[in-house]
């Protein structure tokens, strides 16, 4: 068979043009953007949690709490006004104008408050017991939630609301606690809720590195048992869900120049886990952070010594910050907030 040279150029502008349009519609990895935002504070920020994908509300030390109305490009702040001293580790929003907020600390300096933007503050709960600290709160949609703190006795310290947190009492149907343990107040993240009553508290301390888990708004639990590293100040510091999955994060806050194994995820609700990759940071993780988008799994672990970021589409870790940061949250699908020392706020947009 004869070919021209015209109709061999042809075939050749063909075959050119078509590998530009296969290219061209090849899929694209997805990229994190970071941006430096402005808090104009300088308290180390520990809670962070979202209203809706604009507004989200942040808490920290020397008694300030922050909030946006713009997915974080700017900042109001408040300070309790009676003790200036006091870390608040976890805050809780119930609308755009008010919250509930936790002060983490020994004894008496554990309180819980209700805070609105217009009457200000309302002190609803105080520690008694001297050996008492609580770390986290969460609340679920119809007004309940809980509180999870320091074993102070044989029974886990889990306080309830079922009236967005104008009151609480202690669950007197909690596991059983071990020995010494608790959790970190590092980023308001071990706890974890879900519509319908189901709930996740990650442990640590001592020894202990569990999940406890109820279906029906705390009145009954099971205790799972997780890999990872256990010791005087190790364990879980943080669980998130996405996507039917569970995560969980922590390490040992007295290793902070060794790449720990700490990033774990189970796809059968705690009983089984598996490690993700080896990444880059040292030491613990603090706080965690997940999301799917575009049908892979996202996730953001940060601690004193950076964050970074699991790339599910690419099967792989990158590195976000070196700077001090102990907490991250997604507000929307692709959009995260990450905060920690000195103030300093950064929002990661995937792309």
């Amino acid at each position: 068979m004869n070919i021209s040279i015209g109709d061999f150029f042809k075939s050749i502008v063909s075959l050119f043009f078509l590998s530009v349009i296969i290219v061209g519609c090849s899929p694209q990895s997805i990229q994190p953007k970071l941006e430096v935002l402005n808090t104009n504070v300088n308290s180390l920020i520990i809670g962070l949690e979202k209203f809706n994908d604009s507004t989200a509300w942040a808490s920290g030390t020397a008694a300030t709490i922050l909030k946006t109305t713009d997915a974080g490009e700017n900042w109001t702040s408040f300070n309790y006004p009676e003790i200036d001293s006091l870390q608040f580790r976890d805050i809780q929003p119930i609308s755009d104008k008010e919250a509930i907020v936790l002060s983490a600390g020994e004894g008496e300096l554990s309180k819980i408050f209700y805070f609105h933007e217009q009457s200000g503050w309302n002190q609803v709960f105080q520690m008694q017991n001297e050996e008492g600290f609580i770390d986290a709160v969460q609340f679920w949609g119809n007004g309940q939630g809980l509180v999870y703190g320091d074993a102070i006795d044989s029974l886990a310290y889990i306080l309830k609301t079922t009236n967005f947190g104008k009151s609480w009492e202690r669950i007197p149907t909690a596991p059983m606690a071990n020995e010494g343990e608790g959790g970190f107040a590092s980023s308001g993240s071990n706890i974890l809720i879900e519509e319908g009553g189901e709930a996740w508290i990650a442990t640590g301390a001592n020894g202990s590195a569990r999940v406890f888990y109820t279906q029906d708004y705390g009145r009954s639990w099971e205790v799972k048992s997780t890999p990872m590293i256990i010791g005087e100040f190790a364990g879980l510091t943080a669980i998130k869900k996405t996507s039917g999955k569970l995560w969980i994060t922590g390490g040992d806050l007295a290793i902070a120049d060794q790449v720990l194994d700490n990033v774990f995820f189970s796809e059968d609700n705690g009983e089984n886990w598996t490690a993700l990759p080896e990444h880059n940071i040292k030491g613990s993780f603090y706080g965690l952070a997940v999301t799917n988008y575009l049908e892979n799994d996202f996730v953001i672990a940060c601690g004193p010594n950076g964050a970074e970021i699991w790339l599910g589409d690419q099967q792989k870790w990158q590195v976000l910050s070196e700077e001090d940061i102990w907490t991250a949250k997604f507000i929307d699908a692709r959009t995260a907030l990450m905060a920690g020392r000195d103030g300093k706020m950064f929002k990661v947009v995937l792309e």
